[in-house]
């Protein structure tokens, strides 16, 4: 039996719409290697530029994660609208 052209078009993707883990988990991951990349930059920056631009590094790096993070949840939402 062959498809009409209107049964064609309205074939669904068979895209995931579900997300891979919960928000809660995902958030508190961020946390965590936010927080670990972070004590990791201004662990290897204090012996060369000091405490104050080793700690400044170090956040910096740690918040670097997070822009990510909602970065590609906005990138995420702007696609699949």
């Amino acid at each position: 039996m062959a498809k009409t052209k209107k049964e064609s078009t309205t074939k669904k993707s068979n895209l995931p719409t579900e997300p891979w883990i919960p928000m809660r988990r995902g958030l508190i991951i961020i946390t965590l290697t936010s927080i670990g990349m972070a004590v990791l930059t201004a662990w290897e920056v204090v012996p060369v530029k000091g405490w104050m631009q080793g700690i400044l590094w170090g956040l910096l790096f740690g918040a670097l994660i997070w822009v990510i993070f909602f970065g590609m949840i906005f990138f995420n939402r702007f696609i699949r609208r």
